[in-house]
């Protein structure tokens, strides 16, 4: 793989860029949150690292800004911050999965293993969401000549739906699923993200197709 890791403390930046180097991965390290947004919109990897306390920019809003430009390369944040409330926040501003200081070395690779897994694995080819195309491996909306980018989590919990079409979803399976969350953060981290699905997914004048079961949970009907 291909990775940016972006980390101000020089010693752990040695000792991490150092390990996946020996492991067989391509390493590009940054100590300062602007050159490591910079670095991420120049050049293309198949994984970022971000501290959330970079001085310059931090990694919330680093990945936040690398998001809203389209760049949807999978975001690893490393921080010592270990509040439930920071791990949603970075989950939220688009990040993809969450590892605290200190970590194993061990645990760090396989994450960044499963997360390049996940990005890369084709769900079966396109599927047909009512007048859209879902093109799991490019993770893209198309109709026509329009065509819409995915967040890495917006993909997977679109495809978690319409694996289970027809049925009642809770909050608690799709954090477990989608998130990796096995506990209520009491935030509306899930409905936040089916809010902008359906912003992306819903005509003017037809019925939402992710629709919400008062108390339980929501089910995906496809129009199609």
């Amino acid at each position: 793989m291909t990775i940016l890791l972006a980390e101000d403390d020089p010693e752990l930046s040695r000792m991490v860029g150092a390990w996946l180097r020996n492991a067989g991965h391509l390493v590009t390290c940054e100590s300062e949150g602007t050159a490591a947004l910079r670095t991420a919109q120049l050049q293309t990897f198949d994984s970022v690292i971000l501290d959330v306390n970079l001085p310059g920019i931090d990694g919330f809003e680093i990945v936040k800004k690398m998001r809203e430009q389209g760049e949807m390369t999978p975001v690893l944040f490393l921080t010592a911050r270990d509040s439930v409330t920071d791990r949603v926040r970075g989950l939220s501003s688009g990040g993809d999965d969450y590892l605290t200081k200190p970590f194993a070395l061990e645990e760090l690779a396989a994450r960044l293993e499963a997360l390049h897994r996940r990005s890369q694995q084709a769900a079966g080819g396109q599927r047909k969401i009512g007048e859209w195309m879902l093109d799991p491996r490019k993770r893209r909306l198309k109709k026509g000549n329009d065509a819409i980018d995915l967040q890495p989590r917006e993909c997977a919990l679109l495809e978690l739906l319409l694996d289970h079409e027809g049925r009642t979803l809770t909050k608690k399976f799709l954090l477990d699923k989608v998130w990796d969350i096995r506990f209520d953060p009491g935030t509306n981290v899930v409905d936040a993200m089916i809010c902008r699905l359906r912003r992306k997914l819903d005509v003017p004048g037809h019925q939402t197709c992710i629709q919400t079961i008062r108390g339980k949970g929501y089910v995906f009907k496809n129009a199609s």
